[in-house]
């Protein structure tokens, strides 16, 4: 039978459930446009299209075929993100809308497991609500949630559900149930992508500190049960071990880390934040917090803080993993911030409820004044990206539909690299041809001297062999071949004030020009 002490405490639970859902939606909300955008040209042409009717066993092996492929020729070993892929192919087939239904009910998700964190790191319900739209909202990051398939997306709400379990266990009678969802979801969210392996320092200190008291009572209490949520550290570290053994040309190269390095992640990780609307804001409110007056003063305006210790130091470390993690992999992405950005996260709902509960002053009100004008600019830079996506998709998709009913049987496609149009279109307009029934078509990626690129997904162009068709952002084909215009393809945006151009050539002879 419940106990009364249960019987009182599940309402308030239910409450606060139902509240971080809620507010989690309303967060997602702004991600509505993406479910009229039409599939992309980075990463969906080879994932959205189901496989043929097959038994069980066949499927799981064609699976695992990938799963090893996948590691066999980029380096990434993420099963978990696989089936992921796999069982939204078969279940929506290539349905857009299904698709963007799925991802966007995955970005409330993540909405509800950050906001769930703040809360359970005693940040303030009003502040947790104002840092997680702002993580959420980040126009840098938002290709996360207006793309389908991005492994960070996919793993966000298993990695943050991680750290909320290490916090309940900690304040649990009963921990067990805790440590195994949170020791299942750390081992998914590497399963999705290596790097978030990274959290895992960050899941230990939650579970030694969660309880509140000093790290030295925590590490009596829980040490041990700590040490062993490591383990899970075994598996990404395998596979480095593994990958930098039997490292190849064509996957992605490891180098050591630099101090060039550290410097651009803090750049990207200074965009992912939102300093550029948010930081006179965020300045502002420190000031407010401080005061300004006597250090006696300035002591009694910080002494809220103790309040927040474990939201500053669990952030700390995954800012500083999350970071280190990234040291050795040479580019840069938004999505490249996580999890060492979600650190940063914590640390501005730390400062949002310190500034409510500063006493009232002029520093204050413009910290709120100077706060709010930084949202709605993060708003109307995020609908600026999600536009965009959508207008650069919709004019290659016009192309695309154009040469899948029209294009002769055999035709070889090319595509004239541009500003806008790079190989990742050209590939994915491959692999969409292919799951459109269109898998007579070759494809082929033109330089501005009309060179063939060579890609391995597409077969070798034979010396002197020029494309039956050609699509080029440019109104002329930019080097002496016999193309004549067959469709122009135009797309404007932004109310008129952008616009997107393609245009689409046909041989006029039939032999070498």
């Amino acid at each position: 039978m419940t106990s009364p002490t249960n019987d009182s405490e599940k309402p308030a639970w239910t409450t606060r459930a139902s509240w971080v859902l809620l507010w989690a939606i309303l967060i997602s909300s702004l991600y509505l446009p993406t479910l009229g955008t039409r599939f992309d040209f980075a990463d969906d042409g080879n994932l959205v299209y189901p496989a043929p009717a097959m038994s069980p066993a066949e499927r799981i092996e064609l699976y695992w075929e990938k799963v090893i492929a996948n590691y066999r020729d980029l380096g990434p070993f993420r099963p978990v993100l696989w089936l992921h892929w796999e069982i939204q192919a078969e279940m929506f087939g290539a349905n857009e809308l299904s698709w963007r239904l799925c991802r966007l009910v995955w970005t409330t998700l993540s909405a509800a497991s950050l906001l769930w964190l703040m809360l359970e790191l005693d940040i303030a319900k009003i502040p947790a609500i104002i840092a997680t739209a702002l993580a959420m909202w980040n126009p840098y990051r938002n290709e996360i949630w207006r793309s389908l398939t991005l492994a960070e997306g996919v793993a966000m709400p298993y990695a943050l559900f991680a750290l909320v379990s290490a916090v309940r266990a900690a304040r649990s009678p009963r921990p067990r149930v805790w440590d195994l969802a949170g020791s299942v979801c750390i081992l998914a969210a590497p399963g999705c992508k290596n790097t978030f392996a990274a959290l895992v320092p960050a899941q230990m200190l939650l579970r030694i500190s969660g309880s509140g008291g000093s790290l030295l009572e925590g590490w009596r209490r829980h040490g041990l049960r700590a040490c062993l949520m490591a383990l899970t550290l075994l598996l990404p570290i395998a596979h480095f071990v593994f990958f930098q053994i039997h490292w190849h040309p064509g996957q992605y190269p490891v180098d050591n880390p630099s101090w060039s390095r550290v410097s651009s992640m803090l750049r990207l990780l200074k965009g992912t934040i939102n300093l550029d609307f948010v930081g006179p804001g965020l300045l502002l409110a420190l000031l407010a917090i401080s005061g300004i007056g006597p250090i006696r003063q300035l002591r009694t305006s910080w002494s809220p803080a103790k309040r927040y210790r474990l939201a500053f130091v669990s952030g700390l470390s995954l800012l500083i993993f999350g970071i280190a993690i990234y040291l050795p992999v040479s580019g840069s992405a938004g999505r490249y911030s996580m999890p060492a950005v979600w650190g940063l996260d914590l640390w501005v709902g730390v400062l949002v409820s310190m500034l409510a509960q500063a006493r009232s002053s002029i520093w204050k009100r413009l910290a709120y004044f100077a706060l709010g004008c930084g949202i709605v600019g993060v708003v109307i830079a995020n609908l600026g990206k999600q536009v965009r996506f959508a207008a650069q998709n919709t004019i290659l998709w016009q192309a695309l539909e154009h040469v899948e009913r029209e294009a002769p049987k055999g035709a070889s496609l090319g595509f004239v690299i541009g500003a806008n149009l790079g190989a990742p279109e050209a590939v994915h307009s491959y692999w969409h041809l292919r799951g459109r029934g269109r898998n007579d078509i070759t494809v082929v990626i033109l330089d501005s001297e009309g060179k063939p690129v060579e890609r391995r997904e597409f077969a070798k162009l034979e010396a002197g062999v020029v494309p039956v068709m050609l699509i080029t952002e440019q109104p002329e084909v930019p080097f002496a071949l016999k193309f004549q215009l067959i469709q122009k393809f135009f797309v404007s945006y932004r109310w008129g004030t952008e616009k997107l151009q393609l245009y689409l050539w046909g041989r006029t002879v039939a032999g070498p020009p």
